[in-house]
């Protein structure tokens, strides 16, 4: 009985070894470059319509001052929320002009919103 607990735990003891190595964490390379990317009060949306028309106001009869296509990403400049005839439209201004919120995501930060246009298939 004892032969047999002493061959249990020498063939069971390289196991736990091996089970309790320390795993080597990846290093993780952040691109600090764009010292946009991270900050706190800076969203950025991505769009997600294959085109979308930038308005010259928050109104989609406003006249168009410009075209984006699926997987552009854009800091945003500011919001309004502009009463529609099903409700309450978010509306989202970037450099080109106006999106409304059904042709867009909107991330937290720059390196979630260029994740989310390469699962886009967006062409750098």
């Amino acid at each position: 009985m004892a032969r047999n607990k002493i061959l249990l735990l020498a063939f069971a003891l390289p196991f736990v070894f091996f089970a309790c190595e320390k795993n080597q964490a990846e290093d993780i390379q952040l691109d600090n470059s764009d010292p946009l990317a991270l900050a706190p009060d800076i969203r950025w949306a991505v769009v997600g319509d294959p085109y979308a028309a930038f308005r010259e106001e928050t109104s989609w009869d406003a006249d168009a001052v410009g075209y984006c296509k699926q997987g552009e990403l854009f800091p945003i400049l500011a919001s309004a929320s502009v009463a529609s005839a099903n409700g309450v439209e978010t509306w989202y201004l970037m450099e080109d002009g106006w999106l409304p919120e059904s042709v867009v995501s909107v991330y937290p930060n720059k390196y979630r919103a260029q994740k989310a246009s390469k699962l886009l298939g967006a062409k750098k």
